[in-house]
């Protein structure tokens, strides 16, 4: 269903020009890039003679920017996910000297080499710096011998090139992330991964590999501004990705055709709204469905999460904040923030059998040890990544200080927690792990939630990328809508227990959603996930508040989170100012409107039947 976006009113001519001047004040240094680089081009033109291709041998640098541009576009507008951005694209290169067969053939072994490596080297729990200089001495190594074989012509002559060999030391990148992503997420997740960064690289040869095609744009200096501009505008545009179609299929009640079609319709009415407006005219905008996709969700975080509470937003931060402001959060043990602390951590191990490890930074799970008691002989800890020891727990400490876990290989910080006991009543139809319930807060006001259950295939975690069931949940009661899997499979009830998932409401709501509001409050972020774990003595504690949470919860509800962001954006001014309580009260009387009442007439309004069709 199309939705209004905005509606742009009358202004006066004065209004209107100062409006446009600030509206477009952002371009002008763009535009004045871009008028540089065509000068550039110009000038180079009339320098020399393109006829006779002079530019032929810079082509590498030509070549490189084609395939970042195709590869970005996979990416951002196909949905493909990748291993990083530069690796496609380096070994893209290699493979137009090479061949596309032993191109890949050396990439694929080369990783293999590098895979090898990590796992012999894993038991070690080496810090990042240690690993990765491993990772690249033995891919060194591997590059030299193969290196010397295609010398030796005992393989292929085409491999006989540093232009081949150097830049394929990126698979030592490629090979730590692989492993990392395997131990902490299973197979499924990385491996996809890996493949779609194949796809990608292949799909950039294809390309590179039409010598016509770069020549032209070698030798054409207007398309060489044309690119950077064209990336820079479809970077802006908020289109739902060509996979994003199929995995919200159930959220676009229709084909991903019809939803495709209806989103390309929606971009012309909005681009001949946009220039209506800038000629001073009065177009509405329209949102083309109601699913939030990645581009989108994108930019309500850069609108509504300013970058520079990133750096307070690790866990070790956020467990100092949420214990400061009485957010109720598992306890903190110990903060292992440096190796000369390792010892406060054996002491804590000797003295306890339950707790839980985990890294300040990483991603869905990553690095996160839950000990749940000591083997019958007292020697070893039983925990979810099965038996350890004491010296093992100790290493795994270790790595997460030495940055194992951190995106960017800085020193990281381990923390020690609490146990989380949960309550029986979601533990019960997920017979493991720890259940878990996400609530979507925007603006304070929590607009979408679901429960996440693990099962056996998700190994008791509770993340829907390693097989965990969602289960959406009114906002307004808690109530259950039936289970979602990432697999694209929905499900009536639990796959290991039987449980119904479409028939129970979670206990203590009310406390539930205000544990989410406080969290959020306290964190500081406008759009916000918040994990809340009830537990079974203390009733809802927070877990984590995320800066960037996913986007399956709109499959576990069967609806689309952006319409409800836009019901919350058109509220007055005067609605952020409404405590906690208020803000609480008002979003579970919209979730009984389905998001579809005027919001400025909330005191007086009718509650809309759910799942009933709109008024045209």
């Amino acid at each position: 269903m199309a939705t209004e976006a905005g509606t742009a009113t009358g202004r006066s001519p004065s209004a209107w020009r100062s409006r446009t001047t600030e509206l477009y004040a952002k371009h002008y240094p763009l535009v004045g890039l871009l008028l540089i680089v065509l000068f550039s081009g110009v000038l180079l033109r009339g320098q020399l003679d393109m006829s006779q291709r002079p530019l032929a041998q810079y082509r590498l640098f030509f070549e490189l920017m084609l395939a970042g541009f195709v590869i970005t576009l996979l990416r951002s507008k196909v949905g493909l996910v990748t291993y990083g951005m530069f690796g496609p694209i380096i070994i893209s290169y290699i493979l137009l000297a090479s061949g596309p067969l032993w191109g890949t053939v050396l990439f694929v072994n080369l990783f293999l080499i590098a895979l090898t490596t990590f796992l012999i080297l894993e038991p070690f729990r080496l810090g990042t710096a240690h690993r990765i200089g491993a990772l690249v001495m033995t891919v060194g190594v591997a590059i030299t011998v193969f290196h010397v074989l295609a010398d030796q012509r005992v393989l292929p002559a085409a491999l006989d090139s540093l232009q081949v060999f150097f830049p394929a030391i990126i698979t030592g990148w490629y090979a730590d992330r692989f492993a990392r992503d395997l131990s902490e997420r299973g197979w499924r997740a990385p491996a996809i991964r890996f493949v779609w960064t194949l796809v990608a690289i292949l799909v950039a040869y294809a390309i590179l590999s039409r010598d016509a095609l770069v020549s032209w744009f070698v030798h054409t200096p207007e398309a060489w501004a044309a690119i950077i501009g064209l990336n820079v505008w479809l970077g802006t545009t908020g289109a739902i990705r060509v996979k994003e179609y199929l995995r919200f299929s159930n959220v676009f009640r229709g084909s991903p055709w019809s939803a495709a079609l209806s989103a390309a319709e929606t971009s012309l009415h909005n681009a001949k709204a946009r220039a209506v407006n800038a000629l001073g005219g009065s177009a509405s905008y329209r949102n083309g469905s109601d699913v939030l996709a990645m581009n989108r969700r994108n930019a309500y975080i850069k609108r509504y999460n300013p970058t520079h509470l990133f750096p307070e937003l690790d866990k070790a931060s956020m467990k100092r904040a949420f214990h400061g402001t009485g957010v109720s959060t598992p306890d903190t043990y110990l903060l292992v923030e440096r190796l000369g602390q390792i010892g406060r951590a054996e002491a804590l191990f000797d003295a306890r059998d339950e707790f839980v490890i985990k890294p300040d930074s990483g991603y869905g799970g990553e690095g996160i040890v839950v000990v749940t008691g000591r083997t019958d002989d007292g020697e070893r800890f039983e925990t979810s990544k099965g038996e350890r020891t004491p010296e093992q727990l100790l290493a795994h400490v270790r790595s997460v200080v030495e940055g194992h876990y951190s995106p960017m290989g800085l020193d990281g910080v381990a923390i020690v927690e609490e146990l989380v006991h949960p309550d029986d009543f979601l533990r019960s139809r997920a017979g493991q792990g720890v259940p878990d319930i996400r609530v979507m807060v925007f603006k304070g006001f929590p607009i979408m939630a679901m429960t996440r259950l693990p099962t056996e295939e998700s190994d008791g975690a509770a993340n829907l990328h390693m097989g965990a069931i969602g289960v959406g949940l009114t906002v307004a009661e808690g109530r259950a809508l039936g289970g979602y899997r990432s697999t694209n499979q929905w499900h009536d009830e639990h796959p290991d227990t039987g449980a119904d998932l479409r028939d129970f409401t979670v206990p203590n709501w009310d406390e539930v959603l205000a544990t989410a509001v406080h969290a959020a409050e306290v964190s500081r972020l406008g759009y916000a996930g918040v994990d809340v774990v009830v537990d079974e003595e203390k009733g809802p504690v927070v877990l984590e508040v995320n800066a960037r949470p996913g986007l399956g919860i709109q499959n576990s509800t069967f609806d689309g989170l952006l319409r409800r962001l836009d019901f919350v954006e058109s509220l007055p001014d005067d609605y952020d100012l409404k405590p906690p309580s208020e803000k609480i009260r008002l979003a579970r009387r919209w979730d009984e409107a389905d998001w579809e009442t005027d919001a400025t007439g909330t005191d007086a309004m009718e509650p809309k039947t759910r799942g009933s069709e709109p008024d045209e």
